[in-house]
């Protein structure tokens, strides 16, 4: 038991540390203490070592998910604490979730595929109402702060940005865009081919601001998705792509070399010699082990994986960070508008 408490404090300590790069703790006026937003956590042959050096992708995830957690517990013990002294502050949500917004919310958020309305409308319902009861325990404290009831000396970490780049994907949309979409996928992965119709309302919506870019992300359960990616590629070569692409995401459980073939001519592919040759000799072979590469290399573990941020066309490079799963539309409409904001 002993070990166990010591383990989970020492994890405890080592999270508190990461943080200390975003706690700008405003000790000045109590205490000599001052917390540095950079601090150095070692030295290596005489060199000063700091945080930000060695931060990377799961350091920073650490970080981000300590100080959330933090926050929405100053939150909810602030308003607790000030709701029995401040007949401003008010603890219960008056606010009742009605059936027109659960509606609403299964439509814009293309639930159909998941499920019927009746089937979702307690889950929809349950994270609208927590929804609102967030906004509402935000709302206390804003109030709050603005009468001087609550100080907090939380800070967000700063931005940590991937770097990727598009090298060979299939583009779409506007390929000069200064924001880009780079999707990752699987031919035989079911939530694929599911977030297709998000992927085009984005396109649709967001048309010359945004460019949106597809590599391969085969997994190695899915027997024959390489093949699939390989297809794709041959199609490519005869600008058959787009046409190949949908055509396997709407047969995931029929893809073997036979059938890929068959869908060449289904498309009316210019040469289907040409296109047996090139599936046959697994020609582009390479390209899909660099984008599975590229992909793992970003953070992408599973499909769909999505790489979204600031894009540079002439380079290929993009900074931003990954989203996992077949993520509602709202979630890309936010993540997409934050990097465009910050090329206005």
């Amino acid at each position: 038991m002993k070990n166990k408490l010591s383990h989970s404090f020492f994890k405890i300590v080592v999270l508190l540390f990461l943080n200390s790069a975003f706690f700008a703790l405003a000790f000045a006026q109590t205490s000599d203490t001052v917390y540095h937003p950079n601090p150095v956590i070692g030295v290596v042959d005489g060199t000063p070592v700091t945080f930000e050096d060695v931060r990377n992708k799961k350091s920073n995830d650490l970080s981000l998910q300590l100080f959330q957690q933090l926050s929405i517990q100053l939150i909810e013990f602030s308003i607790e604490k000030l709701a029995a002294k401040h007949p401003e502050i008010k603890l219960t949500v008056d606010k009742k979730i009605t059936i027109k917004e659960i509606i609403a919310f299964y439509e814009q958020n293309n639930l159909k595929e998941r499920g019927t309305l009746d089937q979702l409308r307690p889950q929809i319902e349950k994270f609208l109402k927590q929804q609102v009861r967030s906004q509402h325990m935000l709302n206390q404290y804003s109030l709050a702060l603005k009468k001087g009831w609550i100080v907090s000396h939380l800070e967000a970490p700063s931005d940590f940005l991937l770097k990727g780049n598009i090298k060979t994907a299939y583009m779409r949309g506007n390929k000069k865009a200064s924001v880009v979409v780079l999707e990752y996928s699987d031919y035989q992965c079911p939530f694929c081919g599911r977030v297709q119709i998000t992927l085009g309302k984005l396109i649709k919506n967001y048309q010359n601001r945004v460019a949106f870019g597809y590599r391969h992300f085969p997994l190695a359960f899915h027997q024959e998705a390489d093949e699939a990616a390989i297809a794709a590629e041959c199609a490519r070569e005869q600008d058959k792509f787009e046409e190949i692409h949908m055509l396997l995401f709407k047969k995931p459980k029929a893809q073997t070399l036979d059938n890929l073939k068959k869908y060449a001519r289904e498309i009316k592919i210019k040469s289907p010699a040409k296109f047996d040759k090139c599936l046959e000799s697994e020609k582009y072979r390479g390209l899909v082990n660099q984008d599975l590469k590229d992909g793992a290399e970003l953070g992408i573990t599973g499909t769909p994986g999505f790489f979204v941020g600031l894009f540079d066309y002439k380079s290929g490079e993009i900074q931003g960070e990954v989203l996992s799963g077949a993520q509602p539309y709202s979630t890309f409409k936010q993540t997409i508008d934050k990097y465009l904001s910050r090329n206005q």
